[in-house]
């Protein structure tokens, strides 16, 4: 900004000279001059102001790649952070699932050690159990997993302090119209594009100026004198000089085409990305559109999940069914409560990722 704000102002410059000269049958003689002189341009064919108004752009288009940067940020610790708040839940499921098989373990090696039980149903119940050690322990293990991801993006060295807390978006969903109004308004990215194709119409007008003529205003003083006399004779002068090239091979034409096409170019990435754009927000508004349908019919699932263990393990118990019920409806329940999970959370992922496609990720969050 400054440069080209400079190249408008005055331009102060000074020169000196010192000069002996010895011919034959000629006195030798010695001469010495100095001066000062200033220039300011007057006219530059849109140059200057082009160069000054496309480096106040420049500095406006980094801001909003700052901001959008910011977005982006707060985008990825929110999904991060969505991320271990469904490890979280999920491990709670599994832990709860090992739980209750572990219970239903330690009844059947009661009613086994009593005669009352084949030891085909105590084996079954061990396996079982010991798969769902297992799960549960790899769930674990992707918590922490998910943990630590977002502790790096947090820029936290340990994750020994660091809990998820569950939350609530108040993200209403509307018509996708809507949206995509919307992303087209705010988003930053799309602000630059548009300031960038400013930019190239500001150097289509600064390469026409080479067809213009440059005026500048000058001023000057100089004094100098010889050894003769060494009397030194000031001199003062002020003008104003104008250039201008008649003919250059062609070279300003090429410029300016050059410019041109850089101007094309700016707008044809300026439609690329608003269809990218588009493209992000309706997958964002179906995915979680169809997020929010989940939720609720796998809430109803696991009702009935819970309802159907209940049944299978009375039967058992008063021996009229059989253990593979009781398995067989304890998984459906686990497989009931991490499809609830899962939706859960994808709604909330899905409101980052509709929110951050729109341009404020920070609506989707309380």
């Amino acid at each position: 900004m400054k440069s080209a704000r400079g190249r408008r102002g005055i331009t102060v410059s000074a020169s000196g000279r010192a000069n002996l000269s010895k011919m034959e049958g000629v006195e030798e003689s010695e001469s010495v001059s100095t001066g000062l002189s200033a220039s300011v341009p007057l006219y530059s064919g849109g140059r200057l102001e082009s160069a000054i108004k496309s480096a106040e752009l420049g500095i406006n288009i980094s801001k909003l790649e700052f901001y959008q940067a910011q977005d982006d940020l707060i985008y990825q610790v929110a999904t991060a952070y969505v991320n271990a708040l469904e490890n979280l839940a999920t491990s709670k499921v599994d832990l709860e699932t090992e739980q209750n098989l572990a219970e239903h373990e330690v009844m059947i090696a009661a009613q086994y050690d009593a005669g009352a039980k084949a030891r085909i149903d105590l084996l079954r119940a061990q396996v079982e159990t010991s798969n769902a050690v297992q799960s549960a322990a790899r769930s674990q293990a992707t918590y922490e997993v998910a943990l630590t991801n977002l502790a790096t993006l947090m820029s936290t060295d340990s994750i020994a302090a660091l809990t998820v807390e569950d939350f609530d978006t108040h993200l209403k969903l509307g018509d996708v119209e809507k949206y995509l109004a919307e992303a087209e308004q705010n988003r930053l990215d799309l602000r630059a594009d548009a300031l960038r194709i400013e930019q190239g119409e500001l150097s289509v007008t600064s390469a026409k100026a080479g067809w213009l003529p440059n005026v500048d205003a000058n001023v000057g003083a100089d004094l100098s004198g010889v050894s003769r006399r060494w009397h030194f004779t000031p001199d003062a002068s002020a003008g104003v000089s104008a250039s201008w090239t008649i003919f250059d091979s062609g070279v300003t034409r090429a410029e300016v085409d050059s410019a041109k096409v850089e101007v094309e170019r700016l707008k044809l990435a300026m439609d690329s990305n608003v269809d990218s754009i588009h493209e992000d927000v309706v997958t964002a508004h179906k995915n979680l559109r169809i997020a929010l349908l989940r939720m609720s019919t796998t809430q109803r699932a696991v009702e009935l999940a819970e309802e159907e263990r209940f049944i299978a393990t009375e039967r058992y118990n008063v021996g009229e069914g059989i253990l593979l019920d009781v398995l067989d409806a304890e998984v459906a329940l686990s497989t009931a409560k991490k499809n609830n999970v899962s939706a859960r959370y994808d709604v909330m992922r899905y409101s980052f990722d509709l929110a951050h496609a729109v341009g404020d990720t920070l609506k989707a969050i309380n």
